[in-house]
């Protein structure tokens, strides 16, 4: 479980480097943990192990702010108690890079929510909208994305996404379909869009 059986293309949400078979892996410079995370409306939990230094950390939520007390709390006790650096907080350059958009222009979908990524006056532009049954979960979130690299934006803290940047990643899977990550799930691309 503990061995990388999958690359993750999102490595900012949980700041992960990969996935065993059920949990997400992580290098803190040098250092190996395991955890998972999960999420529904209104509750997160949070699991963090360094098996070297014997520290287990869990944190479960109701209501907002749970990232940022996430990071705040076990950037803290990973220190103190483990020694472990965590990553920076993710967030675009203060001059973001100029990006073709073209190749991720498209609606994608997962179980349950349609991501439509766009351009909107000069800027990417993403509209993520529950539909089938948790079409009354939520309205949608339209927000302008923040180039950060050529398949990686940022999108503002708001809402169901996160109190404060989150990561919006491009990525093509081995069978050629093109897919968009949010909050580590994977939406392919609708076939008219491939």
């Amino acid at each position: 479980m503990q061995h990388c059986e999958v690359d993750t293309p999102d490595k900012w949400t949980v700041s992960s480097d990969g996935w065993g078979l059920g949990w997400r892996l992580y290098d803190w410079d040098g250092v190996p943990g395991f955890g998972h995370d999960c999420a529904t409306i209104g509750q997160y939990g949070y699991l963090r192990v360094v098996p070297q230094a014997g520290v287990i950390l869990v944190l479960l939520t109701n209501g907002g702010g749970a990232r940022q007390l996430y990071v705040t709390l076990f950037r803290e006790l990973l220190a103190e108690l483990a020694g472990v650096t965590m990553p920076p907080d993710f967030k675009p350059a203060p001059q973001p890079p100029v990006v073709d958009i073209t190749p991720f222009i498209g609606t994608y979908k997962r179980e349950g929510v349609i991501i439509t990524f766009s351009e909107r006056h000069g800027k990417p532009h993403l509209i993520y909208e529950f539909v089938d049954g948790m079409k009354d979960l939520s309205p949608p979130l339209e927000v302008d994305l923040v180039p950060v690299s050529e398949t990686v934006f940022a999108a503002p803290g708001s809402g169901p996404f996160s109190e404060d940047w989150m990561p919006v990643v491009f990525s093509t899977l081995s069978t050629g379909i093109q897919c968009v990550y949010i909050g580590m799930r994977a939406a392919p691309s609708l076939p008219d869009d491939c």
